[in-house]
């Protein structure tokens, strides 16, 4: 049975460390494993803990993490009203709906606070599972930035913008 939670700060090491796996598969993040600094998710962590933020929870399945998610909410006074996505399911752990249940409750989460109104999130072309999971909770793509990531000599992905209006839709 999978349990979501508010992610704490003691789970920094491990989220980064599960970022690091999959940013091993070129194109399956934007961060290269290096990039990725424990310190950096301890920051963003304790940033979230306070909602007027956004929010970061992960699952845990048989007492272990495997997943992420987060919504980080835009500071411009005219972009208030936006929140960017962030889902990571850790390696092994995929196909077991455990980004969907994560999705979910930050979809729920966002439509509970009325100042939330869109949530975005890019994801990368080649990402068919990914983009399958945020189509079927109703994100549209709203947008694509050609060839935006080069993974090796000649050999670049599309990042494909999404988003889903939890508030008052605009046409």
């Amino acid at each position: 049975m999978s349990v979501i939670r508010q992610a704490r700060v003691e789970d920094a090491a491990i989220l980064a460390e599960a970022e690091r796996e999959i940013a091993k598969i070129p194109g399956r993040l934007a961060s290269r494993p290096e990039e990725l600094k424990d310190d950096a998710f301890r920051a963003t962590i304790a940033k979230l803990a306070d909602p007027a933020h956004g929010i970061y929870l992960v699952i845990e399945d048989a007492g272990h993490l495997v997943g992420h998610a987060l919504l980080e909410r835009r500071e411009l006074a005219v972009t208030l009203h936006v929140v960017n996505l962030t889902i990571a399911v850790h390696e092994g752990a995929q196909g077991k709906g455990h980004g969907r249940k994560l999705l979910q409750a930050l979809i729920e989460w966002s439509k509970a606070n009325p100042e939330i109104e869109k949530i975005e999130l890019h994801v990368r072309s080649i990402n068919a599972r990914a983009i399958a999971l945020y189509e079927s909770c109703g994100f549209r793509e709203e947008g694509r930035k050609i060839k935006r990531l080069k993974l090796g000599p000649d050999r670049y992905v599309d990042d494909v913008y999404m988003a889903l209006w939890v508030g008052l839709e605009v046409p």
